[in-house]
């Protein structure tokens, strides 16, 4: 009989993938200065490129670049809990801590937030007296002050808006989008309403034209309905933004609301939403 070599495959077990980590190096736990406080963070995978930062319940996207995050926040008098989640590979990770301010009462915080990079949007705040805070007027004579959270505010931005003391009434939350990638969008808002009442006008006329000038009617048509489609695509990469709004933050009377919107258009200024503060509110929380 002849024998057939018996051979052993040994099943080595192989390498586990390393755990996925986040580490908040600052700020510490413990009494901080601010308003406006610097994060710092090491995420253990230098392939993933984005985390989620939450911030005394508000969460936005903030980029990671090789490993590491690099953000300003603002905080809020007393308490303020901040959290870092990143993900990859099936994987989740996450840190967090709170840490305290010490500092003078803020009842009126707007964090405007953008996850897309290349992107240029400005907050606008109108305060109940008409007086607009924005990124050429940054302190407004009742306090309020516009913050810039990442770098450079361009490409996974965050601003935020602080006012000490409100006053009743109004305030309108606005955003202006700058740009998108690359080209500015040279396409007017003025010249889609020209192209229809262009093509509007040229296919009255065609219903009586004959001959030549309907075959010159036709190729003018034409051309126009493609310039309209073609106005009609979007001509950057469409930019979700949200805006999260807290009046009389950390205290038994605190309210929020959340603004979202998506923007496309070179020089767009958008309203996200309006609050209103009356007289009753300001009493009971004062």
């Amino acid at each position: 009989m002849r024998w057939t070599p018996l051979l052993v495959v040994l099943s080595l077990p192989l390498p586990a993938a390393a755990q996925l980590r986040v580490d908040i190096e600052e700020p510490h736990a413990g009494v901080v200065d601010g308003p406006v406080v610097s994060l710092t963070a090491t995420v253990s995978d230098p392939a993933v490129r984005r985390a989620t930062l939450v911030v005394n319940g508000a969460a936005y996207d903030v980029p990671v670049e090789l490993g590491r995050v690099a953000q300003q926040i603002v905080a809020i008098p007393g308490n303020n809990r901040v959290a870092l989640l990143a993900r990859q590979g099936g994987q989740t990770a996450r840190d967090s801590l709170t840490f305290h301010y010490r500092g003078p009462p803020m009842e009126l915080v707007v964090l405007l937030t953008w996850p897309s990079q290349g992107e240029i949007v400005d907050l606008w705040v109108r305060e109940p007296g008409g007086e607009t805070c924005k990124w050429d007027h940054r302190d407004t004579e009742s306090g309020g002050a516009l913050l810039d959270f990442s770098s450079d505010a361009i490409g996974f931005g965050s601003q935020g808006y602080t006012l000490p003391e409100v006053s009743a009434g109004t305030y309108r939350i606005k955003i202006h989008y700058w740009g998108a990638w690359g080209d500015d969008d040279q396409r007017g808002w003025y010249s889609y309403d020209g192209l229809l009442s262009s093509l509007d006008s040229v296919e009255t006329r065609l219903r009586t034209a004959s001959g030549m000038t309907r075959s010159q009617l036709m190729r003018e048509a034409s051309q126009l309905r493609r310039q309209v489609d073609r106005w009609a695509e979007p001509v950057a990469p469409q930019t979700p933004v949200h805006a999260e709004v807290i009046l009389f933050p950390g205290t038994p009377h605190e309210r929020r609301w959340r603004f979202d919107r998506v923007v496309q258009r070179t020089g767009q200024l958008v309203t996200l939403g309006e609050i209103e503060v009356t007289d009753v509110m300001i009493r009971a929380a004062r």
